[in-house]
């Protein structure tokens, strides 16, 4: 996860990360400070972790031209896979082999019917 703290000035920046509100500092980096055109500055902070269904992540930014820190926070939701796909391609599948084997057996008749004939 990155979180991005842009357009401040002067250094330094302090950035947290909390999961299900505890501090966390294992897998925490902070890159340099990157300026912008007008002066002030950007940095990046990521944090590398095994996303578990129903975590609670937030990123704390401290600077002291704000009153108190600023933070974001982001629930983790594991999507599962939809079935719809699947069931189309299974579907499509079955109606190709039964017209393949329908396509067979009138073949068969008709090489029957002309060897009677």
């Amino acid at each position: 996860m990155i979180c991005l703290v842009s357009g401040f000035f002067p250094p330094p920046v302090k950035v947290s990360w909390t999961k299900n509100n505890v501090n966390v500092t294992d897998g925490s980096t902070v890159s340099r400070y990157y300026p912008n055109n007008d002066g002030t500055l950007n940095v990046f902070s990521r944090l590398s972790f095994i996303p578990e269904e129903g975590d609670i992540y937030s990123c704390s930014v401290e600077h002291k031209a704000l009153q108190q820190p600023q933070t974001r926070t982001w629930d983790v939701e594991i999507k599962k896979p939809s079935i719809g796909p699947s069931v189309f391609c299974g579907v499509g599948l079955a109606l190709g082999l039964l017209g393949l084997v329908t396509g067979a057996v009138f073949i068969a008749k008709e090489k029957k019917w002309i060897q009677q004939h």
